[in-house]
């Protein structure tokens, strides 16, 4: 075989093949088919580690740079932007090229074969509504694919490629709405499947798609901004000129839980800049934690802490977030009530994306046979729930959470190149 399907994520990444009507993902993480969409440049060694083991060698004390989300970056100016990087200036497209390099090598070498074609996942809008940045991110990430020695790239959409993988365990027709919630965005397609259609043009099938760029580190982000970053001063008040009083800034902190904006911050004019905040200060320990986060590069840390603890409120009413590194014994306790209410406004913009989905199609949500879900951010309550609300007599299908685009996508493989 030589073909392949990707699904290289904001968070986790996987890769699947098929063949004989058999579709299975590869172990691209020791054992496991996750990996974690991160790369970390060691500076002392001056090497670059991928996956969750880059983020624990970072998370550990490594020094260098830890980054993550690098999907998120397609379609903006930073792509071609050069940053340094163990010794050497490098584009973040050369890095997204580094992972995608490890990602392949990594299956070449469990199949034992050489991949040359494959099909990408994309989500529906990688911007929501400038048509040519969408398009600049998919044209990078087909030259990237094409500079890591794949002869053939072709795209599909993520919740196409989910519904592909649900086709193939159905035994009558349905319409069903696709909603794939990943790390960066999600993704509705509401489509008409029969496991009896093996044609890779679906476009007759397709009722309407929908998209919007909320994803899981969305989720993190609220959460951090909320239970978090007020440890670190965020909301609290400065003297100004003639005893008036001012609100910290705020762009420390939206700053600070921004994966891609974190390493800005570490700069010594940044840190001087805070210092001089601090003075003014009218709760100095607040801000004092502020600095050492900055000084001892603690934003992943904290950010790390804040997804964790998403993970943990989808099945607990509570969370007590440790974070002992920033100042002994510091921790803060959140309820799932919490996090809902931070939650608020994401959870709302997803609920208006399906309702548009749903008048694209000129469909009403009891038309909807089934909803298969996959993505790690269904499994937030807060959002199952609303979803439920909204198809209550649909039936609800949980595919393989971070494996279904990913399977999906090597099903259409195996069609468009004969290996099925």
């Amino acid at each position: 075989m030589s073909s392949c399907g990707l699904d290289f994520g904001t968070s986790n990444s996987t890769l699947a093949t098929s063949q004989n009507s058999q579709t299975s993902l590869v172990a691209l993480d020791g054992k496991s088919p996750i990996l974690k969409s991160a790369i970390f440049f060691d500076s002392e060694i001056k090497e670059h580690f991928i996956g969750q083991y880059g983020i624990d060698r970072y998370l550990e004390g490594g020094k260098g740079r830890l980054m993550l989300s690098l999907k998120s970056i397609l379609g903006s100016s930073l792509i071609n932007e050069k940053i340094a990087v163990c010794g050497k200036w490098i584009t973040y497209k050369d890095i997204i090229g580094l992972v995608i390099k490890h990602i392949k090598n990594t299956a070449e070498t469990q199949l034992n074969t050489e991949l040359t074609q494959v099909v990408l996942g994309r989500p529906v809008r990688y911007h929501d509504t400038n048509d040519a940045r969408d398009k600049l991110a998919q044209d990078t990430m087909a030259l990237i694919m094409q500079e890591q020695g794949f002869k053939e790239v072709s795209f599909q959409f993520e919740p196409i490629a989910a519904a592909l993988d649900y086709e193939s365990t159905l035994n009558s027709e349905q319409l069903a709405l696709i909603i794939d919630l990943g790390g960066g965005t999600s993704d509705f397609t509401i489509i008409r499947l029969n496991n009896k259609n093996t044609s890779t043009n679906r476009k007759s099938d397709i009722l309407a798609n929908g998209g919007i760029h909320i994803g899981g580190t969305n989720f993190d982000k609220d959460l951090s901004l909320g239970a978090i970053m007020p440890l670190l001063g965020k909301g609290s008040t400065l003297r100004g000129l003639n005893g008036a009083k001012l609100e910290m800034p705020i762009s420390l902190y939206y700053d600070l839980t921004s994966w891609h904006l974190l390493n800005n911050l570490y700069s010594n004019q940044n840190i001087n800049n805070i210092k001089k905040l601090y003075l003014a200060s009218e709760q100095k320990l607040l801000i004092k934690r502020a600095i050492h986060v900055l000084q001892k590069h603690l934003g992943h840390y904290l950010l790390q802490a804040a997804e964790t603890s998403k993970i943990k409120l989808s099945a607990s009413l509570s969370d007590n977030i440790d974070i002992s590194k920033v100042e002994h014994d510091l921790h803060v306790l959140i309820s799932r009530d919490n996090f809902e209410a931070y939650s608020h406004n994401l959870i709302n913009g997803l609920q208006n994306t399906i309702q548009t989905t749903l008048t694209t199609a000129g469909i009403q949500s009891n038309q909807i046979d089934s909803v298969f879900l996959t993505g790690g951010t269904t499994q937030i309550p807060a959002v199952y729930n609303m979803i439920k609300g909204i198809f209550t007599n649909s039936q609800f299908v949980t595919g393989d959470i971070y494996g279904s685009v990913g399977k999906g996508l090597a099903i259409e493989a195996a069609r468009l190149w004969g290996q099925d």
